[in-house]
């Protein structure tokens, strides 16, 4: 785990203990692993990682933990493929990569010199997010 992760769990602890949320091993984890893993995983993927360290955790944590750390404005939604959700522990404002192929999901740090208008028919705009949709290296190799 990076310096800069140690920082984001540490942060997450005061929170938790600020909100009189309980700090158990099962949240910790999956904090930890969306912190860890890039790839941007859904609920269930989390839980299939949680469960290695804790087999007796339940789905229902899991997604209850997930909903929490979004709440809390520690991870974000960013993007649905297929029917699930995808979740990252990156919320700085950023762009993704997404292939049309397998649905992997990569950072971009595109800067595409366009600026974002405060409002935007009638809507205040409060983040914005580029996906650009393409075959990913890995894809192509297949065709």
């Amino acid at each position: 785990m990076t310096a800069h992760q140690k920082e984001r769990l540490e942060e997450f602890v005061k929170v938790c203990k600020e909100k009189g949320l309980k700090i158990t091993p099962q949240r910790l984890a999956v904090y930890e692993i969306l912190l860890r893993r890039k790839d941007h995983p859904t609920v269930e993927e989390i839980y299939e990682e949680v469960k290695e360290i804790y087999p007796f955790v339940s789905l229902a944590t899991v997604y209850r933990t997930v909903e929490t750390l979004e709440e809390l404005g520690f991870i974000k939604r960013v993007a649905y493929w297929g029917s699930s959700v995808r979740y990252d522990a990156n919320i700085q404002e950023h762009d993704h990569l997404v292939c049309v192929m397998c649905g992997a999901i990569l950072d971009l740090k595109a800067d595409a010199g366009c600026r974002v208008p405060e409002e935007v028919n009638g809507f205040k705009v409060l983040s914005r997010s580029l996906y650009i949709y393409g075959v990913c290296p890995s894809c192509q190799k297949k065709d």
